[in-house]
């Protein structure tokens, strides 16, 4: 019997690699919960001075200056709208605009710890576990920085330990990576579950599809993307 069990989950395991059906995951703001890490982050340091908090970083000590003269306390909620308004294009406040480069003096640091402390999103072994039902899965991220990249490597070796992605893909262009992998020329499908429109945008571009993950601070979001990967 232990035989055949053993049979039968190899048979599956090859059936979903034959599969032509691939499914991308972005990591931040769908495996990663970005936006509430870096709240807390950010809400740790509002109290705190400068020149210590960043004694090595002029950009992460001018951009928390910036942060405390316009609030006490972020949101995970606020930095996920600021993300949204950058990406369309719309204006933002003084405040907003000073958020948003503090994050990015954060992100950017040259130690990278940030990344390495950034918490699993809510839902995401779910998703990961349902799309893996249906064919191969792939991460498909954008890095932020030259650091990133090597970070967010490690981060899914220690978040996610065990998850088997066929490839793991950097790039802030997505269309563009979907293209280099063939799959659309093959007549394959193609599906990438991101939060961010922009890069659901350039995917549709290539031949893909999409779902929309809603901000992993928001309710619903991941009942939201296993319903639409349910009906792939």
């Amino acid at each position: 019997m232990k035989l055949i069990l053993e049979n039968w989950r190899r048979f599956l395991k090859e059936e979903v690699e034959n599969s032509n059906l691939h499914i991308f995951f972005d990591m931040d703001g769908v495996l990663v919960d970005l936006a509430t890490t870096l709240a807390n982050k950010i809400n740790q340091n509002l109290s705190l001075n400068p020149d210590e908090v960043h004694a090595d970083s002029k950009s992460g000590r001018k951009g928390l200056r910036k942060v405390q003269k316009f609030v006490t306390e972020v949101t995970p909620e606020q930095l996920e709208d600021i993300t949204i308004k950058k990406d369309a294009g719309e204006p933002r406040s003084p405040e907003e605009k000073a958020i948003n480069n503090y994050v990015y003096a954060l992100l950017g640091d040259k130690t990278g710890q940030v990344w390495l402390d950034m918490e699993v999103a809510p839902g995401a072994q779910e998703m990961i576990d349902a799309a893996k039902e249906k064919g191969n899965i792939y991460v498909l991220s954008s890095p932020v920085g030259d650091i990133s990249v090597e970070k967010k490597k490690q981060w899914l070796k220690d978040k996610l330990p065990g998850v088997e992605f066929v490839d793991t893909i950097f790039s802030s262009e997505k269309g563009e990576a979907l293209a280099a992998t063939g799959i659309i020329d093959k007549g394959e499908t193609a599906v990438l579950i991101d939060d961010r429109i922009k890069y659901i945008d350039q995917f549709k571009g290539a031949g893909g599809q999409t779902i929309h993950h809603h901000p992993a601070a928001s309710q619903g979001a991941v009942s939201s993307t296993l319903a639409q990967l349910a009906k792939i």
